[in-house]
């Protein structure tokens, strides 16, 4: 009885930041991306950044059928927020963050709580990435990862701490050449696509950046289909995302996405499926705060 115990509750650490992390980001590294514009991927006329958007997600994981003995659960939320322009080295840029915060019976059965803050700066103009600032905090796991994107040389720096000791441990700190000229972050990207023009079967190849590995990936829109939300009945396009080097997750795994078939594109839903079951996030918040950071 005592070792199934100890069974279960080695899948509930591992499933937590697994599931949740690399899931919820939604977002967090996984999201469509556009390299560079170009004249067959169309932006919507008279398309804004939505500055102050605020997105809120609620996070369920549904277990694979192999851990029968688990229940849907919630597991977290999700936090999208688009706070407005700040100054980085002496140009603007695009503030986003990000924060994901663990909760619910997922919680509680892992003993592990999931308590993460991302800050992305980029380019208001081209959304390339200048600069990710992240704040980890998963059970004992805590870390501070920083990444600045040197355009000019195209190198990237990365530098990480692990902030679970005193005085902080330096774990890496190193420069990275012959980075693509524009790289974006996953919430870069994110609004990069809501400025594009969908049609069936819209598809493109892209860049996506996550601390110092840097990836193509490949995105189609499926198709046009109405989703029950806490706003009622939306038409929405369905949207599936792939790497075409290396799979998206650590153990391979899909990413979809149901942006609102209107001129904002809100993102409404998400869903991961990795080797340990699917994570599904859906819009129970949004709102535009009247002042942005």
């Amino acid at each position: 009885m005592t070792k199934n115990r100890t069974h279960r509750n080695s899948w509930n650490k591992s499933l937590l930041p697994a599931g949740i992390f690399f899931a919820a980001a939604l977002i967090a590294g996984l999201c469509p991306i556009q390299a560079q514009q170009s004249n067959t991927d169309p932006v919507t006329p008279g398309y804004a950044h939505p500055t102050g958007e605020k997105l809120v997600y609620r996070l369920d994981w549904d277990p694979p059928w192999y851990l029968f003995f688990f229940p849907n659960m919630h597991a977290g939320d999700a936090e999208v927020r688009l706070a407005g322009e700040t100054e980085f080295k002496g140009r603007k840029a695009l503030k986003i963050v990000f924060m994901v915060r663990s909760s619910g019976m997922l919680s509680r059965l892992s003993g592990m709580e999931i308590e993460d803050e991302f800050v992305f700066l980029t380019d208001p103009e081209t959304l390339c990435t200048l600069n990710v600032s992240k704040k980890v905090r998963e059970g004992k796991r805590k870390r501070q990862i920083d990444v600045e994107y040197l355009q000019d040389t195209r190198q990237l720096h990365i530098r990480e701490l692990d902030e679970s000791v005193t005085p902080p441990v330096t774990i890496k700190d190193t420069v990275k050449d012959d980075i693509p000229p524009c790289v974006q972050d996953p919430l870069s990207a994110l609004y990069s696509l809501r400025k594009k023009t969908f049609h069936p079967d819209f598809e493109y190849t892209s860049v996506i950046g996550h601390d110092d590995v840097v990836k193509e990936v490949q995105s189609r829109v499926e198709k046009l289909e109405t989703l029950d939300t806490t706003a009622g009945k939306i038409q929405a396009w369905r949207i599936r995302t792939a790497a075409l080097m290396g799979g998206l997750f650590k153990k391979g795994g899909q990413f979809k996405i149901w942006l609102s078939a209107d001129d904002r594109k809100v993102p409404l839903q998400f869903e991961v499926k990795v080797s340990l079951g699917r994570v599904l996030g859906k819009l129970k918040e949004s709102g535009i705060r009247e002042s942005a950071e």
